[in-house]
């Protein structure tokens, strides 16, 4: 539903009252941010392996100069753009998982961001996604604004554009513009998509967030406002159990981010620097608002880019990736195995030794403490990505 006809149908709803300052009572508190790197990140340099001479002779105009990579072991380190998450790395804090991504993707961004979403094997189209499921399975959180808050872009589909939450049992809220939601204060007044359950709950009322006065310090990006917009959300409503966020170009353009087809080097340090600075902030709110501990965040997107880069001086897409971990009880380190850099045609690259639902498995398992069985077609194992909980 497209934001004028949704107004049209709250103009006569009651006014809202505003949500308490003090945090909503909920039968868990425990918090899943998902940050979607839309149009797929090139892990390569991101995670860059500038020990390996292959990553500087295939990629011979993007490669990140070895000078300059922030050194983690004596073979990968961090683009300097991402230089605000090595606080968080040296607090162990930030995991990285390593070579994660799904088997069976086409490298076509709309099968494989089907896929991305619902967890399906190849060949298979559920009509439900993988985070409607796992919502499922946990204790239901009637008091909550929505099941599910997402800023930005959340899918492509025009039909049911609500990602790994399809299926329609579930409150999903969009909200693409977060600084208006920051400066209106009222869910109703800047949705641009909800689905029938969250329609439903916001005509109720209710659905305005109370002044919030914070100390940290917000990029004033699109994705530092929704990062802004999330702390408050956090602060305001500890019922909501998934905020959903991307990442995407300044002007809405995934191809001015990370999706790095031509142009890698006019991007892509600029999408990181951002998703850096963003995850930062996000990391000193949640600590500000006495949350960090009870959320756990990740990045995920369809697949990541291949080791060569192409003619454009760019990547095209490829599959295995890195991606990132972070919470207060993330045990920090590496997972799995960095993707190898192997001479393939300029779309492809290495299988991923992580299957991303072994992620989402462990979030419903270790995170949620709830059962995974049926979750996906197949079990998959568990990551040993968290801290146990305190006895307290």
């Amino acid at each position: 539903m497209r934001r004028r006809r949704f107004l049209e149908m709250l103009a006569a709803a009651p006014m809202a009252m505003a949500l308490p300052r003090t945090a909503r009572a909920a039968a868990s508190s425990r918090l899943l941010v998902l940050v979607y790197l839309h149009g797929g990140n090139d892990g390569y340099n991101t995670w860059v392996p500038y020990a390996d001479e292959r990553y500087y002779r295939m990629r011979p105009n993007i490669a990140v100069a070895r000078d300059s990579v922030l050194k983690v072991t004596d073979r990968q380190g961090f683009h300097p753009s991402l230089s605000a998450l090595m606080p968080p790395w040296d607090r162990g804090e930030l995991a990285l998982i390593q070579g994660i991504g799904l088997p069976d993707i086409t490298q076509q961004h709309y099968r494989d961001s089907e896929m991305a979403f619902t967890g399906a094997d190849d060949g298979e189209y559920p009509v439900e996604g993988w985070a409607s499921r796992a919502l499922d399975r946990i204790a239901k959180r009637p008091g909550a604004i929505a099941d599910a808050v997402a800023f930005d872009v959340l899918d492509i589909r025009e039909s049911d554009p609500t990602g790994p939450f399809r299926g329609g049992k579930h409150r999903v809220v969009q909200v693409h513009y977060a600084r208006e939601l920051i400066e209106k204060r009222r869910f109703s007044d800047c949705v641009i998509d909800a689905n029938p359950p969250a329609r439903s709950r916001l005509s109720e009322g209710g659905d305005t967030l109370a002044p919030l006065s914070l100390k940290t310090s917000f990029p004033g990006d699109q994705f530092g406002s929704a990062v802004r917009a999330a702390v408050e959300l956090a602060a305001l409503d500890r019922a909501v159990p998934v905020i959903h966020i991307a990442l995407n170009g300044h002007d809405g353009d995934k191809h001015h981010s990370v999706d790095t087809h031509w142009e890698q080097l006019k991007w892509q340090a600029d999408a990181l620097s951002r998703l850096a600075n963003g995850l930062a902030a996000l990391r000193n709110g949640l600590l500000e608002i006495g949350r960090w501990d009870e959320t756990l965040v990740l990045t995920y997107d369809e697949f990541g880019r291949s080791p060569r880069e192409n003619d454009r001086q760019g990547t095209h897409h490829g599959w295995g990736t890195t991606h990132f971990a972070l919470g207060g009880r993330v045990k920090g380190g590496l997972l799995g195995e960095a993707p190898e850099m192997v001479n393939v045609h300029m779309v492809g690259g290495p299988r991923p030794v992580i299957d991303t639902r072994s992620l989402w498995t462990t979030v419903v398992e270790r995170w949620w403490d709830a059962e995974s069985s049926g979750l996906f077609t197949h079990r998959h194992a568990k990551l040993d990505l968290l801290r146990a909980r305190s006895a307290t």
